[in-house]
């Protein structure tokens, strides 16, 4: 700690004196074009090599869709698949905790999956962003702050069954039963959203929180590899978890 002080004390006294006595005398400025900079070849080779990989592995064909997935409705067959991939990650981590509700905001994922061929890009593309997988433990009464929000922008869920008639929400179950204020829910989200991100505000200080270390993203590709080492493709499907009528 003390050399640390003497250094920066040096410093100090060292600028200060020269500042007293520096005397600007002229300018020089030197002009070197780009186009006259030759090209150094074991970093093109290093780049070029580098790119393959990347190339590689972001072209990887990971799993095969029977249709496009999309945001397309308030119940979407993409939220509806990515919340199937966030429940395969965590039941693969954390296998003694049993998973009430997954909650995703529609915003973070970015665009439809294609029918056919998935690759890696596909994913990346996706959810570009560095979000992981957290565990919440929160109370019935602070998740039942969620449903406003919900009808308002139809974010992707799994675990509820959620009827909306008009602007207003008719019922509201978590595991064909109804939310008890009293009691303690399990819930997979984004570290993101788990920070009051996006408005998600009753997601914050929870009764615990865990992170599984695992991106989303990351959560998504796992889940895809789990498909087709299986030999099953990924079927887009909306299951009536929420029901809209006018």
């Amino acid at each position: 700690m003390i050399w640390r002080i003497s250094i920066i004390v040096f410093l100090f006294v060292f600028f200060t004196s020269c500042k007293n006595h520096y005397i600007k005398q002229k300018e020089e400025f030197a002009h070197l074009a780009l186009k006259d900079n030759s090209e150094n070849k074991t970093s093109l080779d290093s780049i070029s090599r580098f790119k393959k990989k990347v190339d590689a592995e972001t072209g990887r064909i990971i799993s095969i869709s029977e249709g496009e997935l999309t945001k397309d409705g308030a119940e979407t067959t993409l939220g509806n698949f990515v919340c199937d991939a966030l429940l395969y990650a965590a039941a693969n981590k954390f296998k003694e905790e049993k998973t009430d509700v997954v909650i995703l905001n529609r915003g973070g994922l970015r665009t439809n999956l294609p029918k056919g061929e998935i690759k890696v890009v596909n994913i990346f593309e996706l959810m570009p962003f560095e979000n992981e997988m957290v565990s919440v433990k929160i109370t019935g009464e602070k998740l039942l702050e969620f449903l406003p929000l919900l009808l308002e922008k139809k974010h992707p869920f799994f675990g509820f069954k959620i009827k909306i008639e008009g602007s207003k929400i008719t019922s509201a179950l978590i595991n064909n039963l109804e939310i008890e204020k009293t009691n303690i829910y399990n819930l997979i989200t984004s570290d993101y959203l788990a920070n009051g991100g996006d408005n998600f505000l009753f997601l914050k200080n929870p009764v615990e929180l865990k992170n599984y270390n695992i991106k989303i993203r990351e959560a998504i590709i796992a889940y895809c590899d789990y498909l087709a080492i299986n030999n099953k493709q990924i079927i887009p499907y909306k299951d009536g978890r929420l029901e809209v009528s006018k």
